[in-house]
């Protein structure tokens, strides 16, 4: 996956969010993988994903209200929908 396709997902899919929000990593690597299903690509396995993501100054991990997130992130467009009705078929 050539380096602008992360930053054409990043720019889809990722949006900021209050400094107290954020995205876990499953949750920022499952909307990757929903993006790339829905272009029809294959993702890239995780190792490259968070090296991209380091690249692109996605924040490290830490501590928040019990959860590890990485803060100021949230989700957004066709790809947020995606993941989130494949992971919570309870909600549809």
């Amino acid at each position: 996956m050539i380096a602008s396709t992360y930053s054409l997902f990043l720019a889809d899919s990722i949006a900021p969010a209050e400094p107290n929000h954020g995205l876990s990593d499953d949750e920022l690597y499952g909307v990757y993988t929903s993006w790339c299903l829905l272009r029809r690509e294959f993702p890239t396995a995780s190792p490259a994903f968070w090296t991209a993501m380091r690249e692109r100054g996605i924040p490290d991990r830490c501590r928040i209200a019990k959860r590890v997130i990485r803060p100021g992130l949230r989700m957004t467009g066709p790809a947020a929908v995606d993941y989130i009705l494949t992971s919570q078929p309870s909600m549809l």
